[in-house]
Order: C-alpha cells, then structure tokens, then sequence
C-alpha cells in the first residue's frame, strides 16, 4: 500500500479561478472621473478652449447672441473709436494746456450803410492761451497792413490795424478724431496810423485813429499725426472770419464790417 505524500504546508488550491486580464468579460471595469459640479477637476477640450464653454451645450441652452447687421457693427466700431478719441483729447483731471493759433489772413472791408469806407489789408494774427476740456482763453496779437479808404471824399486812409484783444474758444471741444473745428470769438483794440492824400499829390499825415470792435472766427484744420504718446497736438488748416469796427476812440470812423480769408497753424 503506497505511503501518502508529505504535507509541504501549503494551502491546497481554491476551485475558483482569478480573473485574468486577457478575459474582457472578468476585467476590472474603470470608474469614471468624478465630475467638476461633484469636487473634480476637468481638463476643457480643444473646441472648448478655442470657441468657449458654451460650444459643449446643447444650442438650446446657449446664450442667446444676435447677430448685429452690418449697419450696427460699423456704428458699434465708429462709437468705440470716438471713446478712444475723446478720453485721448478730453481727458477726465481736465488739464490746462499751453496753445497758440497762428493765422496768416487776408482782409477785405467795406462800411453799413451809405458810409464810404473800403479797403483791404493782409497781415498776420497769433493767440497765444491756455485750453481746457470745454472752454479756452487767449490774448489775440495781430498786426496787418493795407489802405483802408474813408471820409466823405474818400481822401482819408488807414494805413495799418495793430493791436489784439481778449480772445474765447471751445478749448479741447473742437478735436474731432484726426480733425477740428475751433470757433473762437473775442474784442480787438487797434492802433491805426492815419493819412490824408492832398489834391496837388502826396500824403500828410492825420492823428492816429484808434478803432475797436468785436471779432468771430471759424478755423477748421487737420491734425498732424495725432498719437497717445503727444502731449500736444498740431494741425494746420483754413479760417473764415467777420470783423467789426464799431467805431474809434479817437477821430470820426463809420461802423465798417471786414471779411477775413486765412491759412493757420494750430497748436495745443
């Protein structure tokens, strides 16, 4: 009779058999990652990252987002540009800023009424002042020469207007995007030297006569490469004008009306 085999210790085989990882039915199935709503974190796809978190919504629960026309997207571009604009011209602490006008003019007057006075006289007129966003102030320089003929047998004649004023413009108001229109209006004082033209020929001389009136000036112009790094802008452009001499401090001169045509230098 055969002797039973030693015993080695050994747990003796279990009937059932370990899954292998060759059998898909008996693999361990993955949990699925928790979501980010339950403490997760998720990674966003590639169409996510480029068109945003909505392109992974059903289109029913997309924001809804109107197409603008063609019409409203150049209006929405135009308004964004004249906010660009506006806060470079106009900015909020409304500085004071250093500006001059300078205008090279050309003048044609003539008198109300059946006053004969006429002539025409060229020179050159500055503004020097301060501007701000709405408002601007300045003391008007201006010296011009010509012959300005009146009296009742025209044989007086102004030979020059020199003097200025005080001077209001709209300030920083005018810029418009890379242009502007500057309104300004003020009061000049002149000093003007007087001549009499005798009938033998020649010119004596007459006591100066000292004109005043008020003054309205348009100067439209463009500007010179306006930027955000510029403190002060320049432009150059064209000026309309309309002058009146109400009357003089010294000597008889009829209310007379001048009409202005220039070209000027803006900077400010």
């Amino acid at each position: 009779m055969p002797a039973p085999p030693p015993e080695t210790g050994a747990d003796p085989p279990s009937p059932i058999a370990e899954p292998s990882a060759a059998d898909p039915a008996t693999a361990p199935v993955a949990q699925p990652a928790a979501p980010a709503e339950q403490g997760g974190t998720q990674t966003p796809g590639l169409a996510e990252s480029l068109l945003g978190p909505s392109v992974n919504q059903h289109p029913e629960k997309r924001p809804a987002k109107p197409v603008p026309t063609e019409a409203e997207a150049a209006a929405a571009e135009d308004a964004a540009i004249a906010a660009v604009y506006r806060d470079l011209f106009r900015p909020k602490h409304n500085p004071g800023r250093f500006h001059i006008l300078a205008r090279a003019q050309y003048s044609m007057g003539s008198s109300f009424g059946n006053s004969s006075l006429s002539g025409r006289t060229g020179g050159a007129q500055v503004d020097i002042g301060q501007s701000f966003n709405f408002i601007g102030y300045a003391l008007t320089l201006r010296g011009e020469g010509g012959t300005i003929d009146f009296g009742a047998d025209g044989r007086s004649q102004m030979t020059a207007l020199l003097g200025g004023g005080p001077t209001l413009s709209l300030g920083r108001l005018g810029f418009l995007q890379r242009g502007y229109l500057d309104f300004r209006v003020g009061y000049d004082f002149f000093f003007a030297p007087t001549r009499e033209r005798l009938l033998e020929g020649g010119a004596a001389r007459l006591p100066a006569m000292m004109p005043h009136g008020p003054r309205a000036q348009l100067n439209l112009g463009l500007l010179l490469s306006p930027d955000r790094s510029r403190k002060l802008f320049h432009g150059v452009g064209l000026g309309l004008g309309y002058q009146v001499l109400v009357g003089s401090f010294r000597g008889d001169l009829p209310p007379s009306q001048f009409l202005q045509f220039a070209l000027h230098y803006s900077g400010g």
